[in-house]
């Protein structure tokens, strides 16, 4: 039995290498407020530098240190992990667990892991977890020195395996977003990285740091996260989420706009193909579902980033369900009824773009010309 049912709270490092991980991992043990923090940190080669780094930059008698190396915790160290998590809680010893990960890691697969363990954990009985903040650190004067002071993460040639796309992820999925070393760039140069930062993340909380140095409130015990609204959270899902407020180009700050496009129509997948070649630069993302001619029924998840295009079964609509079966789903889920159209149900396609300086009529004609009439069984 556990020694203990008091709940272990969650901290989730994540960030780029160099941008401050470990600095801020230090401040948080170096504070005098007397938290009980376990710390994990994962490496992906065979030496954990940041750990050594950890140790030395001043580990109380009331931290522990766990190094986790040769690995990445979301895949092949998770069941390592898991343990871990679950060993701390149950020592009683601990407030605090802060995670720092690889700074080559993506966030959502080791944040998935973790709450799904934390999940597991509650049902199973065992002392309680709780990932409570996920805090991506962003080094400003890298932003400017080697990324155009962020405006390359807006670029439309961004690969999945670039830089970019990682950071763009650490961003996108976060409850804190933490500008870091703003005493190496202007008060200007921050104001347009906050600008960059908030077109890609809409609801984390953004604070300004040197050298890692944050308030503890901002960290810990801040009951930010949540699966969901993490998710959510990126502009492209909001603007999904809440389409009629995106009705027309909400424009950000140097030049940044959003703006969805929906029908109640499906779209031909081979016109829609030979739109996306001619794509135009000014776009930097979009994702959203999309209703195809070829295969009506079946929801479908569109995504690009940069040249990167993907496109992958989401599930059967509802509508295409039998009319029993349909019947069920709806009372199961009354909230399908919410986005329901009476001729088409829940088909629909919706895209969400975030671009700069984008030609909104000239990118929804071309939406448009692939637009399809769609006559009901």
């Amino acid at each position: 039995m556990p020694s203990s049912t008091k709940q272990c709270k969650i901290i989730l490092l994540t960030g780029y290498l160099g941008a401050g991980k470990t600095t801020l991992l230090n401040h948080i043990l170096g504070n005098d407020e007397g938290i009980r923090a376990a710390v994990i940190v994962n490496d992906i080669g065979e030496v954990n530098v940041d750990a050594s780094l950890i140790k030395d930059g001043g580990l109380s008698q009331t931290d522990n240190l766990i190094p986790l190396t040769n690995g990445c915790i979301c895949c092949t160290l998770a069941s390592d992990l898991a343990k871990q998590l679950q060993d701390i809680a149950d020592s009683g010893n601990f407030d605090y667990i802060i995670i720092e990960a690889s700074g080559i890691c993506e966030p959502i697969p080791i944040a998935y892991t973790i709450s799904a363990y934390c999940d597991q954990a509650k049902y199973d009985g065992n002392a309680p977890l709780d990932l409570d903040n996920i805090v991506a650190v962003v080094d400003c004067a890298r932003m400017w020195d080697e990324f155009n002071g962020g405006k390359d993460l807006l670029a439309d040639n961004i690969n999945e395996d670039d830089i970019e796309s990682l950071i763009i992820q650490q961003i996108e999925f976060c409850t804190t977003i933490i500008l870091n070393k703003t005493d190496q760039v202007t008060p200007e140069q921050i104001k347009e990285l906050k600008a960059i930062v908030r077109s890609l993340q809409r609801d984390a909380v953004i604070v300004e740091a040197e050298n890692g140095d944050v308030p503890m409130s901002e960290l810990l015990d801040t009951g930010r996260f949540s699966f969901e609204k993490a998710y959510d959270s990126a502009v492209w899902a909001d603007a999904m989420a809440h389409p009629e407020e995106h009705e027309d180009p909400e424009v950000l700050e140097y030049d940044i706009s959003t703006f969805v496009y929906e029908r109640r129509k499906p779209l031909d997948i081979d016109k829609l193909s030979e739109f996306v070649q001619t794509w135009p630069d000014s776009i930097i993302r979009s994702k959203g579902m999309l209703w195809i001619d070829q295969d009506p029924d079946m929801c479908y998840v569109f995504e690009q980033a940069g040249r990167q295009v993907s496109v992958t079964e989401n599930g059967l609509f509802v509508d295409s369900a039998p009319e029993d079966e349909k019947k069920k789903i709806i009372d199961d889920n009354p909230e399908v009824l919410d986005d329901w159209d009476p001729v088409t149900g829940d088909r629909v396609t919706r895209l969400c773009f975030i671009g700069r300086q984008m030609d909104k009529d000239a990118i929804v004609a071309g939406l448009d010309k692939c637009v399809t009439e769609w006559i009901p069984d």
